[in-house]
């Protein structure tokens, strides 16, 4: 709980670049020992807040003034650099949303975690070992002298955010700013993550500024909640407020626009659906339900996986037998015409690589993948490129997926000119004036470039450049999970309008189990490379047989 003294006063703040107002007379307060979160979506100003509070923005071109900033009653406004190192040394501990790019490639993490009590001369140069290794232990990292040997690559994704946290840690900080530190990670190993910045935040009493775009996870975790809006304050309150009676139509979309895990509805409430007072939403019943599924499962597969193995070498020597690690292991599944197939599991389980293997981007150790009928496996070149056609890929990172020099015109015709679809110029200008149409885009988009559109933008960009080939099934490998929760509704009430007037079927990969549920109608659930569970979707969440499915299901947060 909270105490009545202020740790943190921010008032008045405002950034600017150039012409553009980023952030406008932001004002809150954090008391000590207690969690505040910071909400809302891409460009709110979230993380410039956090960085500004951190004085990581004093070095760049940005404008930034505040009639107040203190942190224990010291004006940070007025801080040299040497003095702002001292106080993210001790003072102030961060933790940001990736840990592979935080953590240096080139450095063991011991190391790492010990520069911070010798920049800050916290304990004796002989004391800093065991101090760092109490910090791995306190963060409940495995073999903490294995991980202080370690370099960042060898280690999990859980496990690198535990060092960040034992990094930020390690000085006794007053205030912990945690800037989105689960959003990359699996739901099992997000509540853990949570679970153990909430024990520290416990036991040390001190104070969080915790930053996310997903009200769920807030719900879990923090004291009070701030919703911000495109550099604006637009409602703040304790959970109880902010969850049972949100007074903003901004806060209203976010809470909603999520799948909820009791209902399935038709399509996902948006921000823009509660800003226009449309807050009736029909949902499914199981009576249309099963008759869709009785008409599905009637028909012949459209794919087939029989006994997929998939094995990658650990190491080539010709003096001793090679070793290799098995990242899919037997896993036999059937796809049907207009199904969406999802398919769950931890990082690592084998859920992309299966995607790869079955458009023969990285074929199969052994097994056989058939399309309508025929097997794929041993096709040539001009069968496989026939293939591409009829299957396409939708990955995780939109910006990635599309190159930075070419306008999103010429990236949605490419696929059309390679697999020579539409003959001249003009016609395939027309077509591609249809794809962005057809996600929701206007023609004013095709001389525009990636960096000038948003994430949901540059989404809707790929999956047109996807159907531009006239494709039957997608796999859509987590190309949601990257997107604010309000956009995510828009992407997939797009991607269930498309399945319905194109007839697609779906292979849907993500980690995010109640976005899954929503959008399949049947769930292949993997662990470590091994099909452990199959089921109808509501079915598996009511009544899951495997102990590692209700792990996953008993991970979720829920509001």
């Amino acid at each position: 709980m909270k105490d009545k003294n202020p740790l943190l006063e921010v008032e008045g703040l405002s950034i600017s670049s150039k012409n553009r107002l980023l952030l406008n007379g932001l004002s809150f307060t954090v008391y000590s020992n207690e969690i505040v979160a910071i909400v809302g979506e891409s460009g709110s100003g979230k993380s410039l807040t956090a960085l500004s509070i951190a004085g990581l923005l004093f070095q760049t071109p940005l404008s930034i003034s505040s009639e107040k900033m203190l942190l224990g009653g010291q004006d940070l406004s007025q801080l040299s650099t040497k003095n702002w190192q001292i106080i993210r040394g001790k003072d102030l501990g961060i933790i940001f949303q990736e840990p592979q790019s935080s953590l240096n490639p080139s450095m063991r993490c011991g190391p790492q975690v010990m520069e911070r009590l010798q920049k800050n001369k916290i304990g004796t140069p002989q004391d800093h070992r065991r101090r760092v290794l109490e910090a791995f232990d306190a963060v409940q990292l495995p073999q903490p002298e294995r991980i202080f040997k370690a370099y960042s690559h060898e280690l999990s994704g859980g496990q690198k955010q535990r060092v960040m946290i034992a990094m930020a840690l390690i000085g006794a900080p007053k205030l912990l700013i945690a800037d989105e530190p689960t959003t990359s990670l699996d739901v099992t190993v997000q509540k853990e993550i949570l679970a153990l910045i909430k024990e520290q935040q416990k036991a040390r009493k001190m104070s969080v500024l915790f930053i996310s775009h997903d009200l769920s996870v807030v719900a879990q975790f923090a004291d009070r909640v701030l919703l911000m809006q495109k550099g604006k304050l637009v409602e703040s309150g304790n959970l109880e407020k902010i969850f049972k009676n949100p007074q903003e139509p901004y806060t209203q979309g976010l809470l909603y626009a999520r799948p909820q895990p009791d209902k399935r509805l038709e399509r996902l409430p948006t921000v823009v659906d509660f800003y226009q007072k449309k807050n009736t939403f029909k949902s499914i019943s199981k009576a249309s339900r099963a008759k869709r599924h009785k008409f599905l499962y009637s028909q012949k597969p459209l794919l087939e996986v029989k006994g997929l193995v998939k094995e990658f070498p650990l190491t080539r020597h010709w003096f001793k037998e090679n070793e290799s690690l098995t990242a899919v292991d037997e896993v036999s599944f059937d796809l049907y015409p207009g199904e969406t197939l999802g398919l769950v599991g931890e990082s690592g389980c084998g859920k992309s690589t299966i995607s790869k293997a079955i458009v023969y981007l990285d074929p199969p150790t052994a097994g056989d993948i058939c399309y309508k009928g025929r097997s794929i496996v041993g096709l040539k070149a001009n069968a496989l490129r026939e293939l591409r056609r009829e299957i396409q890929l939708v990955f995780q990172d939109p910006f990635a997926a599309l190159h930075p020099l070419k306008s999103i015109g010429d990236a949605i015709a490419e696929p059309l000119h390679v697999h020579q679809l539409v003959i001249g110029k003009a016609a395939q200008k027309q077509r591609v004036f249809n794809l962005l149409e057809r996600v929701g885009m206007g023609v004013e988009y095709y001389q525009r470039y990636p960096h000038e559109l948003s994430g949901g933008q540059r989404q809707r960009v790929v999956i047109a450049r996807a159907l531009a080939t006239g494709p039957q099934l997608l796999i859509l490998d987590e190309s949601i999970s990257a997107l604010d929760i309000s956009v995510q509704a828009q992407v997939l009430n797009l991607l269930n309008d498309l399945k319905d007037q194109l007839q697609l079927s779906y292979l849907f990969i993500s980690h995010d189990l109640n976005v899954v549920k929503y959008m399949a109608d049947r769930i292949l659930v993997m662990q470590k490379g091994i099909l452990v569970e199959v089921g109808e979707a509501d079915e598996l969440f009511l009544r899951p047989q495997e102990p590692y499915t209700r792990a996953l299901i008993k991970a979720l947060p829920s509001i």
